[in-house]
C-alpha cells in the first residue's frame, strides 16, 4: 500500500514526522517497507520564465535562452523545440544532481556559455511524455523549488500489509489506524451518505451471492479531459499513470477510501444493468485488450445484450470511458471476496480492484464512496448527476458481536489495563460497545473489520494499540508433566532405532508425484489428481511410497553415492469410491550398492534380495510378529524371480519386497540394481497391541544336527523348514537353511537343501539317543511329506 504523507494529513491532524508515523504503524503491525523523500533529484531545480528564446549562432538545432529564476537571470543552451518565450519551465541550476544521475555544471556549448539546464519529465524522474522540456502552468511564480510546484515536497510511504488487513488498503484506513494509536479524531469526510432508490429498470441483481450490494448512478453531460495537475501528480506519486479526469477520479477514490469504482460509457450500454453469473463459454475483452473466456462460476456486470465487466476485477474494453464520452454510468458495489479471488485466479488476471475485493472492503461505505466520487466528477468534469440506484439483496450481514473479558485480556497479554482503557482503544478502532457487565463487555466490530470475530482478535487489537514494545518480558510459570507416549509413537521409535542401527537413513518426500510415475508403478490404480498442482511432476497423490525412494536412489547414484540404505514413513492415498480417499500409513525402504565398501580384509559384493529379506525379517520380529513367511508374489514393477509377499499367521498380509525390474531400472535411469520393500499399516500397528512375553535361555547345552535333503526343484524351502519345526516343537529351537545345491550327481528336477537343526531342552541335557530319535523322525517325516531323501 502506497500513500504520501500530505495525503495522510488530509484525514487527520498529527505532529508526528513521516518517519515517526512509519515507526508507530510498524510497531502496530503495519510494516513500513520503505519511506522515500519525493524531493530526491529535485534539489537545486526551480521554476523559471523564458524571457527570450533565440537561435544558437553556431548550431541549427539548439536554442539560446534567457531565463528568469527568481531574482537571477541565466543563459541556458537548450536542445528541445517545444518551448517559446513566456513559458514557465523547470530550471536545474549548477550543482543540481538529477534523478537520471546527471550533474549540472556551467559549461560551453558550441561557443556559448550555458549556466544550467531546462529539464524534461524523464530527466526529473517524473512519469508522462518526455518529448520536450517540462512546461509548467502559466500562473507558476518564478524561483520556487520545483518540488513545491509539482507537489513533490512530500514523503512516500510503502506499507506491507497482511491479508487480514484489507481495511488498510486505503489512505483513510491507514489514517484510522494512526488515529487509534495516537488517540486522536479523524477529520470528517466532506460528504454525507446520500439518499438512494431501487429501480429494476436500471439495475437488477441476479447473483446475490456474488454481489450482495450494488449502487449505480447516471451522470450526464460530462467533459472527459486531462486531469488537473494536483490529481495527476498525486496518482503519479504512488505509481499510477494518469488517464483522464473521470478514470483518475475512480482510481483516486480507490486509493483514498478503499472502494473500487468503475465508470461505463452510458452510450455503450443497453439498460438495465444486470449483475449475473456468466454463461459457460461467454467471452469478454477486458480493458487490457485480452479476449477472455468465462465460465458459470464467474460474476459479471452485463446489460441486456452482453457482459460488460468482470465483477470486482476489470471492466470491458467496449464500454470503457473514452475522450468522446458524454454520459456516464458510475458503479460502486460490494463483491463477495472468495468468488472474486477464484475468478481472478482462473483467468490469471490481477488488478487493484481484485486485490481489495478479495480481502474484503467495507460494505457500509459503498454509498459514501459513490457520493464522494460524484462530487469530484461534477467538480472536474461537469455534468448533472441523477439519483443513486441502490440494490441490497441482504446476503451480507455485519460481523457478529464479540464477548470480551478484560481480566482474560490482561492475563493472556501480560498487561495491566483497566476496562475503561480497553474501551477507549476499541472505540477509536470503530468498535461499538453493546453491553458492559462486571466481568465482561460485548462489542460490535465495525463493518470494515472482517477479521474481528472472537475474543482473541480483540486481545490482539488491545495489545497492538497498547504497544508490543511496552509489554513486560517475564518467564511464564508452567507446570509440565512428562508426556504420555502413545503406542504408535513407541512403534515408530522402534522402527527408527532399528533401521538407523542397520545403517538406513530416513527420507521425507512430497506426497505428490507425476501421473506418469503413478502409471508406471501402479497401473491398475489411478491416483487422485490435484486441482492446482505445483507442477506436472507433482500432479497426483501417491498410492505407494517407493516412487519417492526410487527417485532418491536415482539422484544419489547419479552423484556417485552408491551404497544406499533409505527408508520413509509416510501416508499414501488410495481412491476407494467416487471422490473418497483412504489414507494409509506405511513404511518403505530401498537397499542398493555395495554391502561393506572397499576393505583390505573383506571381499565386497552388491546388496541383494536376501540382504533386504534378512533386515525385514529382523524388523518384523522386533515389532512382535511371529510365524513370518515369504511367498512368491508382489507388484509387477519388481523382478519376476526376485520378489515376495510377506505373510504372518492366519495369512495376514504385511507387505512385499523384491528387486526392481530391469526394464523399470532402465526407465528410471538407475545405474545399479535396487532392492525395495513396502510394509502396510497393519505391520506397524500390530506392535501397538502385541504382548511382550519374557523368555529365558536354557542353561543346558544344545545339540546340532545337519541334514542334506534331496527334494523337488520347485519346492519352496520355507515349506521344508516349517515342516521340520513341527516334528517336535518343545525341543527344536532353530531350523536354518545354510546351503542349496543343484547340478552334478543330481537329477535336473531335484535340488539339495542343507539344513541345520538345533535341539535343546529347558530341564536337562539331551542324550545322544534322544537327539537321534528326533533326527530319525525328521528324516521319516520329510520323506512322507515331500518324498525327500538324504543326499549321500
Amino acid at each position: 500500500m502506497k500513500l504520501t504523507y500530505r495525503w495522510l494529513l488530509e484525514h487527520l491532524e498529527t505532529s508526528l514526522t513521516a518517519q515517526e508515523v512509519g515507526d508507530r504503524l510498524t510497531l502496530a503491525g503495519l510494516e513500513l517497507e520503505s519511506l522515500t523523500d519525493l524531493r530526491q533529484g529535485l534539489a537545486e531545480v526551480y521554476s523559471g520564465t523564458l524571457l527570450e528564446v533565440a537561435a544558437h549562432p553556431n548550431a541549427d538545432r539548439l536554442t539560446l535562452c534567457q531565463v528568469q529564476v527568481g531574482t537571477e537571470k541565466l543563459t541556458i543552451v537548450c536542445g528541445a523545440t517545444n518551448h517559446r518565450t513566456g513559458d514557465k519551465v523547470a530550471v536545474a541550476r549548477a550543482g543540481a544532481q538529477l534523478a537520471n544521475g546527471m550533474t549540472i555544471k556551467i559549461s560551453q556549448v558550441r561557443g556559448q556559455r550555458s549556466e544550467g539546464m531546462l529539464c524534461s519529465r524523464a530527466e526529473l524522474g517524473l512519469q508522462g511524455p518526455s518529448d520536450g522540456i517540462l512546461i509548467l502552468p502559466p500562473e507558476t511564480a518564478d524561483g520556487l523549488p520545483l518540488a513545491e510546484v509539482i507537489g513533490r515536497d512530500d514523503y512516500l510511504f510503502e506499507f506491507s500489509l497482511t491479508p487480514n488487513r484489507g481495511d488498510c488498503l486505503g489512505v483513510r484506513g491507514i489514517a484510522r489506524e494512526l488515529a487509534a494509536l495516537t488517540q486522536t479524531a479523524l477529520q470528517p469526510l466532506p460528504v454525507n451518505t446520500p439518499a438512494a432508490k431501487e429501480d429494476p429498470a436500471l439495475v437488477r441483481i441476479e447473483d446475490g451471492q456474488g454481489c450482495p450490494r450494488y449502487a449505480g448512478r447516471i451522470i450526464r453531460g460530462v467533459k472527459v479531459a486531462p486531469s488537473p495537475d494536483w490529481l495527476r501528480q498525486r496518482l503519479e506519486a504512488v505509481g499510477l499513470r494518469s488517464i483522464n479526469n473521470v478514470v483518475d477520479i475512480t482510481n483516486y477514490i480507490l486509493l483514498d477510501l478503499n472502494q473500487p469504482l468503475h465508470a461505463f460509457d452510458l452510450a455503450a450500454l443497453q439498460l438495465p444493468i444486470i449483475v449475473r453469473r456468466a454463461t459457460a463459454g461467454e467471452t469478454l475483452r477486458t480493458l487490457d485488450g485480452v479476449q477472455r473466456t468465462l465460465d458459470g462460476e464467474m460474476t459479471v456486470i452485463a446489460d441486456g445484450q452482453r457482459a460488460l465487466a468482470l465483477a470486482g476485477i476489470m471492466g470491458g474494453e467496449e464500454s470503457g470511458v473514452t475522450d468522446q464520452t458524454q454520459d456516464l454510468f458510475l458503479e460502486a458495489a460490494y463483491f463477495e471476496p472468495i468468488r472474486t479471488a477464484r475468478t481472478g485466479r482462473r483467468l490469471g488476471l490481477q488488478s487493484d480492484s481484485r486485490y481489495r475485493f478479495e480481502r474484503g472492503i467495507d460494505p457500509d461505505a459503498v454509498l459514501l464512496a459513490m457520493e464522494r466520487a460524484t462530487q469530484w466528477i461534477l467538480q472536474l468534469a461537469g455534468g448533472m448527476a441523477e439519483e443513486i440506484v441502490w440494490v441490497d439483496v441482504g446476503t451480507w450481514s455485519p460481523p457478529v458481536p464479540v464477548r470480551m473479558r478484560p481480566q482474560r485480556i490482561n492475563q493472556l497479554g501480560g498487561i495491566e489495563l483497566t476496562a475503561e482503557a480497553m474501551s477507549g482503544m476499541l472505540s477509536h478502532l470503530g468498535c461499538r460497545l453493546l453491553e458492559s457487565g462486571p466481568d465482561h463487555m460485548t462489542w460490535q466490530p465495525p463493518s470494515h473489520r472482517h477479521d474481528l470475530r472472537r475474543e482473541e482478535d480483540l486481545l490482539e487489537e488491545v495489545i497492538r494499540l497498547y504497544g508490543y514494545d511496552r509489554v513486560q518480558v517475564s518467564l511464564p510459570r508452567l507446570e509440565v508433566n512428562a508426556p504420555e507416549v502413545v503406542p504408535l509413537q513407541r512403534t515408530l521409535a522402534t522402527v527408527h532405532h532399528f533401521l538407523g542401527g542397520r545403517g538406513y537413513l530416513e527420507t521425507i518426500n512430497y506426497a505428490f508425484i507425476s501421473a506418469e510415475l503413478q502409471q508406471q508403478f501402479n497401473p491398475t490404480l489411478r491416483g487422485t489428481a490435484l486441482l492446482n498442482p505445483i507442477s506436472a511432476e507433482q500432479a497426483v497423490l501417491r498410492t505407494c511410497l517407493v516412487t519417492g525412494l526410487v527417485e532418491n536412489g536415482r539422484r544419489n547414484i547419479s552423484r556417485g553415492n552408491l551404497a544406499l540404505r533409505l527408508y520413509e514413513l509416510g501416508r499414501v492415498f488410495l481412491p476407494i469410491s467416487g471422490n473418497h480417499l483412504e489414507e494409509s500409513f506405511r513404511l518403505a525402504g530401498l537397499l542398493s550398492g555395495p554391502v561393506h565398501g572397499r576393505s583390505w580384509h573383506t571381499t565386497d559384493r552388491e546388496s541383494d534380495f536376501f540382504d533386504l529379506k534378512g533386515d525385514l525379517h529382523a524388523l518384523l520380529s522386533q515389532l512382535g510378529w511371529e510365524d513370518i513367511r515369504f511367498e512368491a508374489g508382489g507388484p509387477s514393477f519388481l523382478h519376476p524371480g526376485r520378489k515376495a509377499i510377506i505373510l504372518a499367521a492366519e495369512d495376514v498380509h504385511l507387505g512385499w519386497l523384491g528387486t526392481l525390474h530391469p526394464t523399470m531400472q532402465s526407465q528410471r535411469d538407475l545405474a545399479q540394481s535396487v532392492q525395495l520393500f513396502e510394509l502396510e499399516e497393519v505391520a506397524l500397528t500390530h506392535a501397538m497391541h502385541a504382548t511382550v512375553v519374557p523368555s529365558t535361555s536354557s542353561r543346558f547345552p544344545a545339540v546340532e544336527r545337519d541334514f542334506a535333503f534331496v527334494v523337488a526343484h520347485d519346492l519352496p524351502s520355507i515349506e521344508l523348514l516349517d515342516a521340520i519345526r513341527t516334528v517336535d516343537t518343545s525341543l527344536i529351537r532353530t531350523v536354518e537353511l545354510f546351503d542349496i545345491y543343484t547340478g552334478t550327481h543330481l537329477p535336473a528336477d531335484r535340488k539339495s537343501l542343507a539344513v541345520r537343526v538345533v535341539l535343546q531342552a529347558d530341564d536337562r541335557t539331551l542324550t545322544d539317543q534322544e537327539a537321534q530319535n528326533i533326527a530319525d523322525q525328521i528324516v521319516v517325516g520329510m520323506a512322507e511329506r515331500f518324498a525327500a531323501t538324504l543326499r549321500g
